[in-house]
């Protein structure tokens, strides 16, 4: 009997089985290992859950340039607590400041002409009109007199009939200086005419606000703390340039931290169970395993489509969700603005349990 015809066979039969051991072992699934830190459970039997992000009460405040140009001067720094109207960056302001110089001096000019016309006349000047009306009326008694001591003579010599045409033409003369003295004086007791006054009082209404303008535009210059809040973001250098209108970057973000609210994603699919009255708490992710209890404020009445991802594989970004506004009870929860969360809320179908003190 030939060895090769018995161990060959045996040879083959055996790396067949040696194979099929193998590739039974390789199929084998790996066991997953267990997590290092186990999620946050929900408290609830029933639950609506969605992830949320923390922000503002004040909700997060973007604030931009109010006009273009090269920031100034940025007096606060993140993290400062600013009270309404408190400056937070200052835009290059030299051009408005030339400009308001020359706008005062053209206020103050105007100003002066129109004490000047709503003072007269002034005493000096009325006193040397009433002395130079005087003077004349004393020509004119003198003219009056000479002529009619002249008459008096009457015809008795040809020396008084040549005179009396030089004493009525001295005394129409004296009258008609009389009469533009007394004038005169008049016009110098009336002072300015109202619609004089008027135009001198709109040079000065046109001087003034020009003057305001230009502070108004040096105010806008400074933008400032439309609430009281905390700064929580500055993209604003001095010396960097700073564009003001649509589509301009963002220079600083703005938020009123007490307290914080977390705004909530639920699924459009699991709207229908949030109960407003339902108990709510966040949790934080990672190692450190801490719920904080919410308190309900709010729900935004419009679906909007899903925006803050939490990275899960399963995750569907074409989705809907009901936003809700919840407020931490503990005012030194210590979460930060812009921390995403996991949300549990009390269901509408929850059963009370041992677990809803949780």
């Amino acid at each position: 009997m030939n060895w090769k015809y018995v161990v060959l066979p045996l040879l083959a039969v055996g790396g067949i089985v040696a194979a099929a051991v193998t590739v039974s072992k390789q199929s084998k699934p790996v066991p997953v290992p267990p997590p290092l830190v186990p999620p946050a459970g929900s408290p609830f039997a029933g639950r609506v859950s969605g992830s949320g992000i923390v922000e503002p009460s004040s909700e997060l405040i973007l604030l931009g340039a109010p006009v273009s140009g090269l920031v100034e001067e940025v007096p606060v720094v993140e993290g400062q607590r600013v009270r309404r109207g408190d400056p937070l960056f200052v835009i290059d302001r030299r051009t408005l400041r030339s400009q308001l110089i020359g706008a005062e001096a053209r206020l103050q000019a105007a100003e002066a002409k129109y004490a000047q016309a709503k003072s007269l006349p002034k005493p000096e000047t009325l006193a040397q009109a009433e002395a130079r009306a005087e003077q004349f009326r004393t020509a004119v008694n003198d003219a009056q007199g000479r002529l009619d001591r002249l008459l008096a003579v009457g015809e008795a010599g040809a020396l008084s009939r040549n005179e009396r045409p030089t004493r009525e033409f001295e005394l129409a003369n004296a009258k008609a200086r009389l009469a533009e003295a007394e004038a005169n004086l008049a016009f110098v007791r009336r002072g300015t005419y109202p619609e004089d006054l008027k135009v001198v009082e709109g040079e000065v209404a046109i001087a003034r606000a020009e003057a305001e303008s230009l502070r108004t535009e040096l105010d806008r210059c400074i933008a400032r703390a439309p609430i009281d809040g905390t700064v929580l973001r500055i993209e604003a250098r001095p010396g960097e340039y700073a564009a003001a209108g649509p589509g301009a970057e963002v220079q600083m973000q703005l938020g009123a931290l007490d307290p914080l609210h977390i705004r909530v994603d639920i699924d459009e699919l699991d709207a229908w169970r949030f109960d407003p009255k339902g108990k709510a708490v966040a949790s934080l992710r990672g190692g450190r395993q801490q719920s904080f209890p919410l308190r309900f404020v709010r729900r935004v009445p419009l679906m909007q489509p899903k925006r803050a991802l939490t990275g899960e594989n399963a995750e569907r970004i074409d989705t809907r969700v009901m936003q809700l506004i919840y407020a931490f009870e503990d005012p030194n929860a210590a979460v930060s603005p812009g921390q995403l969360l996991d949300v549990y809320v009390e269901g509408a179908d929850s059963a009370p349990n041992s677990a809803d003190g949780g």
